[in-house]
């Protein structure tokens, strides 16, 4: 009757996952595979990690991750991308050694390049791309009208091949020089470079500035706490959406520090309506949040998220019944087409009033299985 627009459905969504912490990991062969080590993996390029949890469990148990956490730092660094195909940098750096590199630019709009395990990848406008030489793939573009085609070429500069005086390896070299040949402002991480400190390395001649990421405590008092025993398999599909939309709304007002979720909070609900789901006002809780920014590789979120669960107690503990940490990592976006945009994995200890609770794994728009589950995480994966 009013002729209202069509709703239409957002390109962006979330896949949630559940399933239980493994009760041992062996740090000398971390597990890559499995949920969530194979989510914190597959993104090599972070720029914000947040952690969140209890005051009272960040006071037992941070003081022992942190001296066992390495120290991760990254780079600043202007140089041509025909650099990465000389001399020592080349050999040392690509060849041998392990580095992450990402250059400035805007997906799906500028040229950008991205390094990682000896793979170079090149987003390129398709003009450039004929110029080049190179081969490439054409990136799908989603359907979108009036959008110029836009083509990556993926090169994997430790094949035995790419060598100097190959002439494969030759046509790369010409072309770096010749079309690609403007200097980039790169962001650099050298997963070696604490190994041997004292070794000036080639990066060094480029003239880096060098930042070390460390981290941004704040302190949320009197944060009120939904009810986060998430529904179990004998609940529905959609109680289970509820709950997980509702919890992560929550855990990003809290890493936000809105003061929505504050006991004291007197907002007029003119301006708000949000209330925490099934909150108890007389049982609030003091939060800290922990911000690490910069180029942050995913070994070393790996690294934190095992600390953390080799750390954490049972809801028997001392902490208290609220019990849990929240570890969200956002990335760069290094193409133009849809990927992951970060995830999100809140870790429950054991509840001793579940009698055998079973882990559900559910996809939004897949079905679902169950699992025995003791001590329990909740994936959230973001989608661009």
């Amino acid at each position: 009757m009013f002729g209202f627009p069509e709703l239409k459905t957002s390109s962006s969504r979330a896949n949630v996952s559940t399933g239980s912490l493994a009760k041992y990991v062996d740090p000398q062969q971390p597990p890559s595979k499995k949920k969530p080590y194979s989510v914190i993996l597959n993104q090599p390029f972070n720029h914000t990690v947040q952690l969140q949890l209890p005051e009272a469990l960040y006071d037992s148990i941070w003081s022992d991750v942190a001296d066992k956490l390495p120290s991760v730092q990254y780079s600043r660094v202007i140089m041509p991308l025909s650099t990465l195909l000389e001399g020592e940098f080349f050999n040392l750096y690509i060849k041998t050694g392990n580095i992450l590199m990402l250059s400035e630019g805007r997906p799906g709009i500028d040229d950008k390049y991205s390094l990682k395990d000896g793979v170079l990848r090149l987003d390129l406008a398709k003009e450039i791309y004929e110029r080049c030489g190179l081969v490439g793939k054409v990136i799908q573009g989603g359907g979108r009208k009036h959008v110029k085609s836009r083509y990556a070429v993926e090169i994997n500069l430790r094949l035995p091949s790419m060598l100097h005086g190959k002439k494969g390896f030759e046509r790369i070299v010409w072309a770096f020089k010749n079309v690609l040949n403007s200097s980039r402002t790169w962001l650099f991480h050298d997963f070696e470079a604490a190994l041997d400190s004292k070794v000036e390395r080639p990066i060094a001649k480029h003239y880096p500035v060098t930042h070390i990421c460390s981290p941004h405590l704040a302190t949320s008092q009197a944060v009120l706490v939904p009810n986060l025993a998430h529904p179990h398999c004998t609940s529905s599909h959609d109680e289970f959406e509820h709950w997980s939309l509702e919890t992560y709304e929550w855990l990003s007002l809290v890493a936000g520090g809105s003061p929505r979720v504050l006991r004291e909070d007197t907002v007029d609900p003119f301006l708000s309506r949000y209330q925490v789901p099934d909150a108890n006002a007389e049982k609030s809780l003091n939060l800290v949040t922990l911000t690490w920014v910069g180029l942050i590789p995913a070994s070393w979120i790996r690294a934190l998220f095992m600390l953390l669960s080799a750390k954490f107690p049972r809801l028997e503990s001392h902490v208290g019944v609220h019990c849990f940490f929240a570890l969200s990592d956002y990335a760069f976006k290094t193409a133009s087409n849809s990927e992951m945009g970060g995830y999100t994995i809140l870790c429950l200890a054991d509840d001793p009033d579940s009698n055998g609770a079973d882990a559900d794994i559910v996809e939004t728009q897949a079905s679902k299985t169950t699992s025995h589950l003791e001590s329990c995480y909740i994936l959230w994966e973001l989608m661009a």
